[in-house]
């Protein structure tokens, strides 16, 4: 199975910051549920009421001796607000896809994004399914199981067969720009891991280059 971990990448690009998002999740099978707010995209709280057995009319209490509020935990620099990032339309996504691979629209390599393109933020408005443009944890892993077969398909395998050798060309190729030396120590964990086969780095490296922001948003 092709599982990505956070302790195995540690990207340091803002541009892979949502493809960092999906580590941990299963690329090669069903998706982790994600508990998520409905309206919101956003991951799903839950509330506890407040203790109300003490004395009427108190003041809340603080924590600390010196009776100062306790100052909130400092925000995880990893963490990205969903709500800001606006996705680039499916069909846009996938004829960026079509193009970077060489490969026909009814190529096998895109039987599982075709098969979950409703997920994926398509639309279908005679069905009544209007375009999402959200990018929700559930949405990222969805993808890179859509994604995974294109990356291992024999179009890409031929076109990018080694990294880093390849590296270069594919971060120029998928993103229209030349890959400067800081896209390119994005990945320099990823190619370092001795952890990793070789097989399973360029999954890898494919997958992390067709989920960052560059390639999927506007």
């Amino acid at each position: 199975m092709f599982v990505l971990t956070v302790s195995s990448v540690l990207l340091r690009g803002p541009a892979l910051a949502l493809a960092v998002a999906a580590l941990g999740v299963g690329a090669c099978g069903g998706t982790s549920p994600v508990s998520e707010d409905s309206d919101s995209g956003t991951p799903a709280t839950t509330t506890t009421p407040a203790d109300t057995t003490g004395d009427e009319g108190s003041e809340p209490t603080t924590s600390g001796s010196t009776g100062a509020p306790e100052a909130e935990p400092p925000k995880d620099p990893f963490q990205l607000d969903r709500s800001n990032v606006k996705l680039l339309p499916f069909r846009v996504r996938f004829k960026r896809l079509q193009q970077l691979s060489g490969l026909p629209a009814d190529d096998p390599a895109f039987a599982v994004l075709l098969a979950r393109r409703y997920e994926l933020g398509d639309y279908d408005y005679a069905s009544g399914v209007n375009p999402d443009l959200t990018w929700t944890a559930s949405r990222i892993s969805v993808w890179i199981s859509g994604v995974l077969p294109v990356c291992r398909s024999q179009a890409m395998m031929s076109r990018y067969p080694a990294f880093p050798e390849d590296l270069a060309a594919l971060l120029t190729d998928a993103y229209g720009i030349a890959a400067d030396a800081d896209k390119l120590a994005d990945y320099e964990v990823l190619l370092g891991d001795a952890t990793l086969d070789e097989a399973t780095r360029h999954d890898t490296i494919c997958v992390a280059a067709l989920s960052a922001l560059e390639f999927v948003a506007q």
